[in-house]
């Protein structure tokens, strides 16, 4: 420290160590300033990221589920053409390798519903899928064929 032995020379001391401190101070609060506008705008981006986020969310579900639809359309086909040719269920699962159920589920949320032909016996029948694996005892073919003469 100086030597200071004026009152004169301590006050102009003490305004120059202030200046400098409200210099410092106001450096301070402009880049306060700067940085909550920042903070401010990153805040704003971030629930536009989130909105943004919400709305791939939700086309993406869709997306999916038209994707399911479409593969549970094309499964149910395949399993009512193998219906059409006299299969059971039971048969078409065991040949598949599943379970009776998930191929039900499969024509069920498919919107499809196995269409069992007059003269056919099926699980919707009443009988058993064994049972229905059995041509009827009118002697015709598989699901609607004519009769063979």
């Amino acid at each position: 420290m100086a030597n200071i032995n004026s009152k004169t020379e301590a006050r102009k001391k003490v305004r120059e160590a202030q200046a400098r401190a409200n210099e410092a101070r106001l450096e301070r609060e402009r880049q306060n300033v700067d940085d909550a506008a920042s903070f401010l705008v990153e805040i704003g981006r971030l629930a536009a990221v989130d909105e943004w986020e919400q709305g791939r969310v939700v086309e993406i579900r869709a997306e999916g589920e038209r994707r399911r639809h479409e593969h549970r359309q094309v499964g149910a086909g395949a399993v009512a053409r193998m219906l059409d040719r006299g299969e059971t269920l039971t048969a078409i699962a065991e040949l598949a390798g599943v379970k009776v159920g998930e191929v039900r589920a499969v024509l069920k949320s498919a919107g499809a519903q196995p269409v069992i032909a007059p003269g056919t016996r099926g699980a919707r029948g009443g009988a058993s899928d064994a049972a229905s694996a059995a041509p009827d005892s009118r002697g015709s073919g598989a699901l609607g064929d004519a009769p063979k003469l």
